[in-house]
């Protein structure tokens, strides 16, 4: 798994460089509500469900100079963006820098890739989008849909057979004799 660090206004992937100077980074984060139509009434009923996937935005200013024009640079950014893993599956960087450690962040997917020029100056400003990766925990999703083992349904079934085997007399409450 690569790793994303960025320090000193230089972003590196896997210990290389991105080409470009780190003006920007952001990091957003919101709450996930379940919404549902109230009968009546013209709102909806908004219950917090927990958080979204935090974001991660981050700006670099690629400009032409002794290393490449500004082209050149953004064609290697788009060649991170199009990295795949083995699976044909978009890359997953486990994280270095503290802005985003302090959010709870450890590892990303590199999501989106925007460009913009102007027609004033020789700079490409291209803006680098992570979502934050959170695996599924397969431990806790079995543990919650856990098939009762057949020891456990002989329990069950035993119990329910107690209930109903004590005569009307347990059901009512009284003596009938």
């Amino acid at each position: 798994m690569k790793l994303l660090t960025f320090e000193d206004g230089i972003v590196r992937i896997g210990g290389e460089e991105l080409p470009g100077l780190l003006s920007d980074l952001r990091v957003s984060g919101q709450v996930r509500f379940d919404e549902q139509q109230v009968d009546k009434s013209s709102g909806k009923k908004k219950t917090p469900q927990g958080w979204e996937d935090a974001e991660i935005s981050l700006t670099l200013t690629l400009t032409t100079d002794e290393a490449g024009t500004c082209y050149d640079k953004l064609e290697v950014l788009n060649g991170y963006f199009k990295k795949t893993d083995g699976k044909a599956n978009p890359t997953i960087f486990n994280v270095a820098n503290r802005h985003l450690l302090a959010r709870g962040v450890r590892r990303v997917v590199f999501s989106r890739l925007d460009s913009a020029e102007d027609n004033k100056t020789d700079e490409i400003r291209a803006s680098l989008s992570f979502v934050e990766h959170n695996p599924p925990i397969i431990k806790q999703e079995r543990a919650q849909a856990k098939t009762p083992t057949s020891g456990e349904l002989a329990k069950k079934a035993a119990e329910k057979a107690g209930e109903a085997i004590q005569g009307p007399e347990a059901v009512i409450g009284g003596d009938l004799s």
